[in-house]
């Protein structure tokens, strides 16, 4: 879903930066998770993954490449990980700056938040509002882990636990090169 690589791409460029090179690629994204366990993540089954990538056109990370990996869960449903080069510093934190203006923006237009915070990252669940019918509920952990910057996340009308996404997450880490 495109609201899947847009959450993605918003969460990772507030954690990487810098402009990418040929040795700096990041390893492809599908490898990282399996259907089995997105199953069991969702409740759903996993279809078939399609892999991409993106040159990130804006924000700390422009220029930076960004591997992805979407598999559908139903049919308005899906899970996406995402990961990129990370780098650390003031593009690091002017990314976190702009990924916090970004969820105030939607908090002040109805929708809400929950966070758990730990210590390479954090989960987030955001919620529309009533009045914004057929936006999916969004489930998302992401993290800095082996000089990388990763995310992992759901979207659908059901509300998938952060605890579950996390699991997801390590996973993912666990099998980053």
């Amino acid at each position: 879903m495109k609201t899947m690589a847009c959450a993605a791409a918003l969460i990772l460029t507030t954690i990487v930066g810098g402009p990418a090179h040929a040795a700096d690629q990041p390893p492809s994204a599908c490898p990282l998770l399996t259907a089995a366990e997105i199953a069991t993540a969702t409740g759903e089954t996993a279809g078939q993954p399609h892999e991409d990538s993106i040159v990130i056109s804006e924000g700390p990370a422009k220029g930076q490449t960004m591997a992805m990996c979407n598999w559908p869960t139903g049919s308005q449903s899906n899970v996406g990980v995402a990961v990129t080069r990370g780098l650390a510093g003031a593009q690091r934190e002017a990314g976190l700056a702009q990924f916090e203006k970004t969820v105030q923006t939607l908090k002040s237009q109805g929708w809400s938040q929950e966070r758990k915070d730990f210590p390479n990252g954090a989960c987030v669940i955001m919620t529309p509002p009533a009045s914004a019918k057929g936006m999916p509920i969004s489930t998302g952990c992401f993290a800095e882990a082996k000089g990388m910057g990763i995310s992992v996340g759901h979207n659908g009308g059901a509300k998938v636990s952060m605890d579950r996404m996390k699991t997801l997450l390590e996973r993912a880490i666990g099998r980053l090169p």
